[in-house]
């Protein structure tokens, strides 16, 4: 599980420092940098896992009011027992001509003041080291790439293997129903942010995944009234996704599109549910689950995560301003992201008061949850 975050020199982020608990609650005002830690965290993981080419869009994100030359980013996380250190240091170029470079890259392992080396990215050069922390290859790199997205599996490496699946794995989602694609022309693998590709992803998903395939299907047809099957209905060269409902004039076949936002939303939250939370156990964000659901649909779905949290070991944060969200989740770990006007975030815990006749949305709705 993700067990610290540490940015500095990002957005609204100035040396600031997080330690998530296995289940917890983002609550903050509009602007407060909730949205700003999940964007940090996936282009992390865009740029240290899957190599994009994101080093001058993240460090033109640098706060405005530090004019500072350099950015660092830090993530720990203990996976197994063992403990990880990933930092990401970067800096401007040697002059005005050159794009921002890697100062420094690596990932430790165990407890300070004991970490270990798995790999080492300094000064344009990588040291990779093995299970046994013995260096098995030194050689000059790009310093405008990441050297742990370039890190291919091996025999000698599974610690550092772990590590980089971990941080794959990890996922964000702020679902945005609105524009989801209607169809799809191949099967995709991974989930965007907003699961404008559902399609693509579910049809990348039934091939490889029956089991929990079956389980959607049950969990939908509780949640959705007359609900029966998601399928797909081939077109031309593409797929269209089509849900079949069962109502008193008879079956009827809907297309992806014509499902209200709150279908969609509902739909893609457990397929969430199913096919990560239930297989993967690793860390996930919800921004905002909560937005075109009802009260109704809401509740059983926070159920089923925290049951996932439990059984499973996954981790899952939320953000949310919903009253019955807030009232439910994590009732031992609220957080408040809060900043004084335009400044630098921080991290506030919210007071349990145990005797107030109010609940905590209530006292929030009133200004008063920090009394």
């Amino acid at each position: 599980m993700l067990t610290r975050v540490y940015i500095d020199n990002f957005r609204c982020f100035e040396k600031f420092e997080h330690k998530p608990a296995r289940r917890e609650l983002l609550l903050g005002a509009n602007g407060s940098g909730k949205s700003s830690f999940i964007d940090a965290l996936l282009l992390l993981r865009q740029f240290a896992v899957f190599g994009e080419d994101l080093l001058e869009k993240i460090f033109s994100q640098r706060t405005r009011w530090l004019q500072q030359p350099h950015m660092n980013f830090e993530i720990d996380a203990e996976l197994d027992g063992a403990k990880y250190h990933y930092r990401l240091f970067l800096e401007e170029g040697g002059s005005t001509f050159q794009p921002p470079r890697i100062n420094t890259e690596y990932v430790l392992l165990g407890e300070k003041p004991n970490e270990k080396p798995l790999i080492d990215f300094v000064g344009g050069e990588v040291r990779l080291y093995n299970d046994e922390f013995e260096r098995t290859a030194t050689y000059p790199f790009d310093p405008r790439r990441s050297a742990l997205a370039t890190i291919a599996p091996r025999n000698d490496i599974v610690k550092l293997m772990r590590f980089k699946q971990w941080l794959a794995s990890l996922s964000a989602f702020r679902i945005n129903p609105f524009q989801t694609e209607a169809s799809s022309a191949k099967e995709d693998p991974y989930p965007l942010p907003d699961l404008t590709n559902f399609p693509s992803w579910y049809r990348h998903l039934v091939q490889i995944d029956t089991l929990h395939a079956g389980g959607l299907m049950m969990d939908l047809g509780t949640v959705l009234d007359g609900f029966k099957s998601l399928r797909f209905v081939p077109l031309h060269e593409t797929s269209w996704l089509a849900a079949d409902f069962q109502t008193a004039g008879g079956a009827r076949a809907y297309a992806w599109t014509e499902l209200s936002e709150g279908q969609r939303c509902l739909i893609g939250l457990y397929a969430v549910l199913n096919f990560v939370l239930l297989t993967q156990a690793g860390t996930v964000i919800f921004d905002e689950p909560d937005n075109f659901i009802s009260l109704r649909e809401i509740q059983p779905w926070l159920t089923a995560v925290e049951d996932a949290v439990e059984q499973r070991g996954a981790q899952v944060l939320i953000v949310s301003h919903h009253p019955e969200l807030i009232d439910f989740w994590a009732p031992e770990n609220r957080v408040l992201f809060a900043r004084d006007g335009a400044g630098a975030v921080r991290i506030e815990p919210i007071p349990t008061q145990p005797d107030s006749p109010l609940t905590l949305s209530e006292l929030i709705a009133r200004g008063w949850e920090r009394e």
